[in-house]
C-alpha cells in the first residue's frame, strides 16, 4: 500500500495558512533583529501565494479525465519542488534573526521562532508531496506526463489473509 499525496497537500495548506498569521506577526515585531520585519512580511506574503496555489492544485487533484496542464503530475511535482526550496530559504532567513530576537527573552521570540518552524515544516511537507508524486508517476510507467489523479494511491481492504 502506497503513501497518498493528499495528506501532504493538506499539511502544506495548513502550515501556509498558519504562516500567514505568524509570518505577518513576525513582520511587525519591533525587536532587536535587523531584518525580521522584512523577512516576516515576506513570509506572510509568500504564504498567501502558497495556499492559493496549493488550493488550485487541489482543485485539479481528483480529475482523472481532465486534459488540463494543472492536472498533470509534472505541474504538481514541479510546484511542490519549487515550494520546498522557497520555504527552506524562508525558514533559514527567519532562523538567522532568532539569536538577536531571543537574546532578550521576550514574547516576540516565540512568535518569530514559530514562524521559522512553520517555514521549515512547509518545506518538508512540500518535498514529501513531490517525492510521493514522483514515485507514483514513475511506478505508473508513463512518467510525469500522466494525469495526477490516475496514479492515485489505492487503499486496500483488509481481508482474512491480512489478519495475523
Amino acid at each position: 500500500m502506497g503513501i497518498c499525496r493528499t495528506p501532504f497537500y493538506n499539511l502544506v495548506l495548513l502550515t501556509s495558512c498558519l504562516q500567514t498569521v505568524f509570518g505577518t506577526l513576525a513582520g511587525f515585531v519591533n525587536g532587536r533583529s535587523p531584518l525580521l520585519y522584512i523577512f516576516g512580511k515576506l513570509a506572510g506574503g509568500l504564504s498567501i501565494a502558497t495556499w492559493i496555489w496549493v488550493a488550485i492544485l487541489m482543485r485539479f487533484n481528483r480529475r482523472p479525465q481532465s486534459t488540463s496542464t494543472l492536472s498533470r503530475s509534472t505541474a504538481h511535482f514541479s510546484s511542490f519542488l519549487v515550494l520546498s526550496v522557497v520555504w527552506l530559504a524562508v525558514g533559514i532567513m527567519l532562523a538567522t534573526q532568532m539569536p538577536a530576537e531571543c537574546s532578550v527573552k521576550m514574547l516576540w521570540c516565540a512568535g518569530a521562532a514559530f514562524s521559522s518552524a512553520l517555514a521549515f515544516c512547509t518545506s518538508i511537507f512540500s518535498l514529501s508531496a513531490a517525492i510521493v508524486i514522483y514515485r507514483d508517476a514513475k511506478a505508473s510507467g508513463a512518467g510525469l506526463a500522466v494525469n495526477v489523479a490516475q496514479v492515485d494511491c489505492k487503499v486496500r481492504e483488509l481481508g482474512d489473509d491480512d489478519v495475523a
